[in-house]
């Protein structure tokens, strides 16, 4: 189901670039690699999430997620700013070490949405505490999936 929002989502992101574009011969250049923006521009998620939030916060301390949207957006700067080389161990390397940046926030993100799971059926959080918590460790897992893209079209490496 993830792996389809990251598509819809790609997709969305190509054709409103597409869209943006001049209409002349440049166009038809290829693309060889995708340079990820994360923005908090979606205006409908984001009224939907502060309604939420609001009602939340009335009666319970919502959770900060700002240091994993800190790791993401370091993550998202350092695959937009990798440079390949002719070498391919060197590639590999620098592919690799990339990589288990992002596993190891996905990994982390898992855990946390475990827990938050966990404290929802020991009733010490609401079901509307754990499903915009839920959603928000989702939105985050999207933009670390597009890095994990990103990052996997510029090396050339589908892993």
């Amino acid at each position: 189901m993830k792996k389809i929002l990251v598509v819809l989502l790609s997709l969305t992101l190509i054709f409103a670039f597409t869209g943006c574009t001049s209409s002349n011969n440049e166009a038809t250049e290829d693309i060889k690699t995708q340079e990820v923006v994360t923005s908090n521009t979606d205006d409908d998620d984001d009224n939907i999430s502060n309604t939420e939030n609001a009602a939340e916060n009335v009666n319970e301390k919502d959770y900060d997620f700002s240091s994993y949207e800190e790791e993401i957006c370091n993550i998202t700067k350092s695959v937009n700013n990798a440079k390949t080389s002719t070498n391919a161990s060197e590639n590999h390397e620098q592919f690799y070490t990339l990589k288990r940046q992002v596993d190891a926030v996905d990994d982390e993100l898992d855990k946390l949405d475990d827990e938050f799971e966990y404290a929802y059926q020991m009733k010490e959080i609401s079901f509307e505490t754990y499903k915009a918590r839920e959603r928000a460790i989702e939105k985050l897992e999207d933009e670390l999936e597009l890095a994990e893209e990103a990052l996997e079209n510029k090396y050339g490496i589908d892993d």
